[in-house]
């Protein structure tokens, strides 16, 4: 069987459903890391995510002249962040090549080309991409969570990056992200 869809079809669509959805339905479920003995799924509510992204874009006014890059894996939740806060204030996402091993050469010109306003991630890639040594100049917002963050890389990332405000962030995956 085919659908046919006309140019009529397209000017004037039937009105869309209303939405049956609410604050308190399922968002996604996403495992922790398991340092507490076995990983476990948690489920995390639309409105626990939404709460955390509009306090983080609204605390740190991300907007539409910022470009995230997506460096964290989906199924870790600071890519929560990455896609629906970066979209959700209108900002751009960059992801980086789809390889299955780090390269912070790689990163570093992609940020560089792509004028990224914005690094999420675990400390240790952080650590990847400063030790690559290229200046960041675009980069004003650096933030770092999801396990400590060694003392002496917040300077090495204000060496690359000067204009960039480094951030610690933590909390449990329950929190929905990030609850510090």
């Amino acid at each position: 069987a085919a659908i046919v869809v006309t140019e009529a079809d397209l000017r004037d669509p039937p009105p869309a459903p209303p939405s049956e959805r609410r604050a308190d339905d399922l968002a996604y479920v996403i495992y922790t890391s398991g340092s507490t003995g076995q990983p476990k799924g948690v489920a995390v509510e639309h409105q626990s995510a939404l709460n955390t992204l509009d306090d983080v874009c609204r605390t740190w006014s991300i907007g539409p002249e910022d470009r995230v890059f997506g460096i964290s894996s989906a199924s870790f939740d600071l890519s929560v962040f990455d896609v629906f806060g970066a979209l959700g204030a209108g900002a751009a996402l960059v992801l980086p090549a789809a390889d299955a091993r780090p390269d912070p050469a790689r990163w570093a010109a992609q940020i560089a080309r792509h004028r990224v306003t914005i690094w999420n991630s675990v400390p240790a890639l952080m650590d990847l991409l400063v030790a690559h040594g290229a200046p960041l100049p675009s980069l004003r917002l650096v933030m770092l969570s999801g396990d400590w963050i060694p003392v002496p890389l917040p300077d090495r990332v204000r060496a690359l990056a000067p204009r960039a405000r480094r951030l610690s962030l933590g909390g449990a995956t329950e929190a929905a992200i990030w609850s510090v």
